[in-house]
Protein backbone atom coordinates (compact mmCIF):
# COMPACT_ATOMS: atom_id res chain seq x y z
CA UNK A 1 0.00 0.00 0.00
CA UNK A 2 2.08 2.75 1.05
CA UNK A 3 5.64 0.95 0.52
CA UNK A 4 7.41 1.17 -2.49
CA UNK A 5 7.20 -2.01 -3.62
CA UNK A 6 3.36 -1.81 -3.33
CA UNK A 7 3.65 1.91 -5.31
CA UNK A 8 5.95 0.00 -8.30
CA UNK A 9 3.39 -2.59 -8.59
CA UNK A 10 0.66 0.11 -8.75
CA UNK A 11 2.53 1.76 -11.70
CA UNK A 12 2.72 -1.68 -13.01
CA UNK A 13 -0.74 -1.54 -13.26
CA UNK A 14 -1.53 2.09 -14.79
CA UNK A 15 0.85 1.17 -17.45
CA UNK A 16 -0.87 -2.07 -18.52
CA UNK A 17 -4.23 -0.26 -18.11
CA UNK A 18 -2.97 1.96 -20.86
CA UNK A 19 -1.71 -1.05 -22.84
CA UNK A 20 -5.10 -2.69 -22.83
CA UNK A 21 -6.90 0.65 -23.45
CA UNK A 22 -4.79 1.36 -26.64
CA UNK A 23 -5.49 -1.96 -27.72
CA UNK A 24 -8.91 -1.90 -27.21
CA UNK A 25 -8.94 1.63 -29.42
CA UNK A 26 -6.96 -0.75 -32.23
CA UNK A 27 -9.67 -3.59 -31.54
CA UNK A 28 -13.08 -0.84 -32.07
CA UNK A 29 -11.12 0.71 -34.79
CA UNK A 30 -10.67 -2.37 -36.69
CA UNK A 31 -6.98 -1.81 -36.81
CA UNK A 32 -5.57 -5.71 -35.90
CA UNK A 33 -1.70 -5.96 -36.81
CA UNK A 34 1.27 -7.60 -35.44
CA UNK A 35 1.84 -5.11 -32.84
CA UNK A 36 -2.05 -5.12 -31.62
CA UNK A 37 -1.14 -8.76 -30.83
CA UNK A 38 2.46 -8.47 -29.72
CA UNK A 39 0.65 -5.84 -27.27
CA UNK A 40 -1.78 -8.38 -26.32
CA UNK A 41 1.16 -11.34 -25.70
CA UNK A 42 3.03 -8.75 -23.46
CA UNK A 43 -0.10 -7.72 -21.52
CA UNK A 44 -0.82 -11.69 -20.52
CA UNK A 45 2.68 -12.18 -19.53
CA UNK A 46 3.43 -9.46 -17.17
CA UNK A 47 -0.73 -9.99 -15.97
CA UNK A 48 0.43 -13.73 -15.17
CA UNK A 49 3.71 -12.12 -13.55
CA UNK A 50 2.27 -10.00 -11.53
CA UNK A 51 -0.14 -12.08 -10.13
CA UNK A 52 2.40 -14.50 -9.37
CA UNK A 53 4.45 -12.24 -7.17
CA UNK A 54 1.00 -11.28 -5.19
CA UNK A 55 1.00 -15.05 -4.10
CA UNK A 56 4.66 -15.07 -3.54
CA UNK A 57 4.59 -11.90 -1.30
CA UNK A 58 1.67 -13.37 0.85
CA UNK A 59 3.48 -16.67 2.09
CA UNK A 60 5.70 -16.70 4.79
CA UNK A 61 8.34 -19.15 5.30
CA UNK A 62 7.35 -19.08 8.84
CA UNK A 63 4.28 -20.65 7.59
CA UNK A 64 5.39 -23.60 6.11
CA UNK A 65 3.62 -27.10 6.54
CA UNK A 66 5.24 -30.18 7.06
CA UNK A 67 4.20 -33.88 6.92
CA UNK A 68 3.15 -35.16 10.38
CA UNK A 69 5.38 -37.92 12.07
CA UNK A 70 3.70 -41.58 12.64
CA UNK A 71 2.75 -41.65 16.09
CA UNK A 72 2.49 -45.42 16.96
CA UNK A 73 0.15 -46.16 19.78
CA UNK A 74 0.13 -48.90 22.26
CA UNK A 75 -3.04 -50.07 23.67
CA UNK A 76 -2.65 -50.13 27.69
CA UNK A 77 -1.39 -52.89 29.55
CA UNK A 78 -4.49 -53.64 31.41
CA UNK A 79 -6.46 -53.93 27.94
CA UNK A 80 -3.66 -56.45 26.80
CA UNK A 81 -4.22 -58.55 30.18
CA UNK A 82 -7.59 -58.43 29.28
CA UNK A 83 -7.55 -59.61 26.12
CA UNK A 84 -5.14 -62.23 26.96
CA UNK A 85 -7.67 -63.46 29.62
CA UNK A 86 -9.88 -63.66 26.99
CA UNK A 87 -8.40 -65.93 24.85
CA UNK A 88 -7.39 -68.31 27.26
CA UNK A 89 -11.06 -68.21 28.78
CA UNK A 90 -12.06 -69.13 25.19
CA UNK A 91 -9.27 -71.57 24.88
CA UNK A 92 -10.61 -73.22 27.69
CA UNK A 93 -14.27 -73.38 26.35
CA UNK A 94 -13.23 -74.94 22.90
CA UNK A 95 -11.64 -78.14 24.63
CA UNK A 96 -14.88 -79.13 25.20
CA UNK A 97 -15.13 -81.92 27.25
CA UNK A 98 -16.83 -85.43 26.28
CA UNK A 99 -18.91 -85.20 29.63
CA UNK A 100 -20.98 -82.32 28.08
CA UNK A 101 -24.81 -83.21 27.34
CA UNK A 102 -25.39 -82.38 23.23
CA UNK A 103 -27.37 -79.67 24.84
CA UNK A 104 -24.51 -77.96 25.86
CA UNK A 105 -22.39 -78.61 23.19
CA UNK A 106 -24.89 -77.20 20.99
CA UNK A 107 -25.29 -73.50 22.85
CA UNK A 108 -20.78 -73.63 23.33
CA UNK A 109 -21.24 -73.87 19.41
CA UNK A 110 -24.03 -71.25 18.91
CA UNK A 111 -21.65 -69.14 21.36
CA UNK A 112 -18.36 -69.11 19.44
CA UNK A 113 -20.08 -68.72 15.88
CA UNK A 114 -22.02 -65.83 17.39
CA UNK A 115 -18.79 -64.35 19.03
CA UNK A 116 -16.71 -65.08 15.33
CA UNK A 117 -19.02 -62.94 13.88
CA UNK A 118 -18.94 -59.99 15.65
CA UNK A 119 -15.25 -59.62 15.00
Amino acid sequence: KGTEMGQKFGDELKELMEKMEESETDLVNKRVNQELLKRNQEIVTRLLESEKAMREQGEDDKRKGETANEVTRRPPPAFEQYIREKERQTELLRSIPPTFSPFYKREVDAYFRKYQSEK
